[in-house]
């Protein structure tokens, strides 16, 4: 899965007849963001949060989701997380690149989710625990930023 067009930068390098540069065929801002975060030495996106893989993905596979998430610096939970658990709830993880009075600030636990698929949870948005679709991962790679999570 690739998260920027590379067809017309193959192009623009055949046509110069030489290497040119990716940047000029990035899609959006967030591989500027990326690189910037990387040069300046801060966590990568996802430093803070905690994810747990749902059922089965069609696209992105569930497989390249979690490589992914621990590329971007997420944890994978091999336990679904309890919303209502005390423990859940007073872990003192923080996401490092959710915008301070959000909604992210305060989440560090996801319950991921293939919108296609047949194990969709109840929309869970309760402290710490929230639901998301994989869609939503994708779009905060993107984007280099801890998005909004859509109201489903």
């Amino acid at each position: 899965m690739h998260l920027f067009s590379e067809r017309p930068g193959v192009e623009a390098c055949l046509q110069a007849g030489k290497r040119m540069p990716e940047s000029e065929h990035e899609a959006g801002e967030g591989a500027q963001r990326s690189r910037v975060n990387r040069l300046s030495l801060l966590p990568p996106l996802f430093d803070g949060c905690f994810f747990f893989l749902l059922g089965s993905f069609k696209s992105p596979r569930k497989d390249e989701l979690a490589k992914l998430l621990r590329d971007g610096g997420g944890q994978l939970l091999s336990r679904r997380p309890k919303p209502d658990s005390d423990v859940t709830q007073t872990l003192s993880a923080a996401a490092y690149h959710a915008l301070p009075g959000s909604d992210q600030a305060l989440c560090t636990q996801y319950i991921i989710f293939d919108r296609q698929g047949p194990h969709r949870p109840a929309v869970v948005r309760r402290g710490k625990v929230w639901s998301a679709p994989s869609t939503w991962i994708i779009d905060c790679i993107t984007s280099f930023r801890l998005l909004p999570v859509p109201n489903l």
